[in-house]
């Protein structure tokens, strides 16, 4: 490879290098988050130390303010951070696990449409912790038995101990854990089993932080990007143990490479979950929940 140079001998203006074998061009941005930006890195740089020692993250607005660039431009960046701190490989869960629901919605903006679950018009999320470990998240159309259990059987060993309120979907879920499945009555006010440790409270800290930073900083975030937040979420609390300087460390490690273009956030994200099929006045009333 070698520099490409202007007519006056000089660097160009993008310091781009070219391959000597493929002819292709490049530069120290390719095959990054970062690549045909217009922005500064220090505004990159900023975005990501900001999603990162947050406790309840950056709204978009807030880093346009900060850092002085238009809201399209900061809500790009903050997307694109967040698609790369997806993780597309987690080994599975062992020990203790916790695992319950929370759904994160507000009004709908029209009165007729889909209620996804539990006679709510917010989207279901569920998630699964382990004691001491990491947290995962998935976004589900319905909260349902067989989509419950498909998701805790990819991210959780069958030896774990899993632990559940009373919800009846987790009944079926819980026979195929070998450690055992046990319950809290949270409709019963019972939270924490009094002499055990059988409580769900850790993953209902987890889901605190869901709250507070859709409440508080974002106010609103739309099914066709929810899993995006999860993932900053997830993120943050897997690498809760470290310091600030260590988390932004480890998500510029973790976004190598995972570009994500304009056009395939706005019209067709990859992680743009299934849409929810219209129904009727009349169908929602016989809806199963």
């Amino acid at each position: 490879m070698y520099q490409m140079k202007g007519r006056d001998g000089e660097r160009n203006k993008d310091y781009r290098w070219r391959c000597r074998d493929c002819k292709q061009f490049f530069t120290v941005r390719t095959g990054t988050i970062f690549e045909e930006t217009r922005l500064p890195l220090r505004v990159w740089v900023y975005a990501i130390w900001k999603a990162c020692s947050s406790k309840k993250g950056i709204s978009a607005l807030q880093l346009s303010r900060e850092m002085e660039i238009t809201h399209k431009s900061a809500l790009f960046v903050l997307r694109r951070i967040r698609h790369g701190l997806g993780e597309a490989y987690q080994p599975k869960m062992t020990g203790t696990v916790e695992a319950d629901e929370v759904y994160i919605g507000g009004k709908p903006r029209f009165k007729y449409t889909t209620k996804p679950g539990r006679g709510t018009w917010k989207t279901p999320v569920v998630g699964i912790v382990q004691r001491g470990g990491d947290v995962r998240f998935q976004m589900m159309e319905r909260v349902t038995a067989e989509n419950i259990g498909k998701f805790v059987a990819e991210n959780a060993d069958l030896s774990c101990r899993i632990i559940t309120d009373e919800l009846n979907v987790y009944t079926s879920v819980g026979k195929a854990f070998k450690g055992g499945h046990e319950t809290v009555t949270h409709g019963a006010g019972e939270y924490v089993r009094l002499g055990t440790d059988v409580h769900s409270n850790t993953i209902e800290g987890v889901f605190s932080l869901i709250r507070r930073g859709v409440m508080g900083t974002f106010h609103s975030v739309s099914r066709k990007h929810l899993p995006n937040y999860l993932n900053e979420f997830q993120f943050r609390w897997n690498t809760r143990k470290m310091n600030d300087g260590q988390r932004v460390a480890a998500a510029i490690k973790q976004i190598d490479g995972k570009r994500l273009k304009y056009r395939e956030s706005v019209e067709n994200p990859p992680y743009l979950p299934k849409p929810v099929e219209a129904v009727t006045n009349a169908e929602q009333m016989d809806a199963p929940f």
